[in-house]
């Protein structure tokens, strides 16, 4: 009885090492796996950052943009007839409203507002029998048929960015749809040039140095039938 009770404890002493060893290499098993995952994973994003940087000039400070322009009134007076609607399409040269003059001066007469170019009424400000004046924006318009990207770029990379290259597009209001263009001008001066609060002052002691922005203005190919706002968000590809 004495002998069967000492064979079972060395036999069971001696499978305890071989557990250990079979949970030791399954534990080492999945740390590899996991690492090896990791691995795949780092070279790849590693790879596409290359592939990006290398054939690529990205940024995601974009927006979509198009020819705009205000409705005004060549004078000053009430407007008595006035026909512009949010999201109506209107024709170079079309009259949208009528102001006339202010009663009680020497000579009362009228002024045709008239639309300023072909496009979509996009904001309509002014009301009937409300008295204007030249400097007043009434309404404004833009031409949503021939939609264009304004992308920034820094001023690191801008030299090698010229009319001509493809870019590829997405907009942020249309998920990850992508579109077509092709660069048309490259604004000769920083966007900065134009701000009317610099950002950087360089006739101080304590100028601190920032990367400018250049201005890049994409045509865009075709939107597939979908329709696209000015101002919303845009994110580009230049290819090199």
């Amino acid at each position: 009885m004495a002998t069967e009770t000492v064979g079972a404890e060395q036999t069971s002493a001696a499978a305890t090492p071989a557990k250990r060893a079979r949970r030791l290499g399954g534990r080492q098993l999945a740390l590899g796996a996991v690492l090896l995952i990791a691995l795949v994973i780092a070279g790849t994003v590693g790879f596409r950052y290359w592939r990006d940087a290398t054939l690529y000039i990205s940024t995601d400070d974009a927006l979509v943009d198009a020819t705009m322009q205000s409705v005004t009134s060549p004078g000053a007076g009430t407007l008595v007839i006035w026909k512009a609607q949010p999201g109506s399409h209107v024709i170079a040269g079309e009259v949208i409203g009528v102001v006339r003059t202010t009663p009680g001066l020497a000579s009362v007469s009228s002024y045709n507002v008239i639309a300023p170019i072909d496009g979509t009424l996009l904001r309509v400000d002014a009301h009937e029998g409300q008295n204007v004046s030249p400097a007043l924006p009434l309404a404004y318009v833009a031409d949503l048929d021939h939609l264009r990207i304004t992308a920034y770029v820094d001023e690191t990379a801008i030299d090698a960015v010229h009319a001509g290259q493809l870019v590829d597009i997405t907009v942020d209001a249309t998920g990850g749809t992508p579109y077509q263009g092709t660069v048309s001008e490259v604004i000769p001066a920083t966007a900065g040039q134009f701000a009317l609060l610099p950002s950087s002052d360089r006739s101080t002691g304590n100028f601190t140095k920032v990367t400018q922005r250049v201005e890049v203005r994409i045509a865009l190919q075709t939107t597939g039938g979908a329709q696209l706002y000015p101002g919303e968000n845009a994110n580009v590809r230049i290819h090199r």
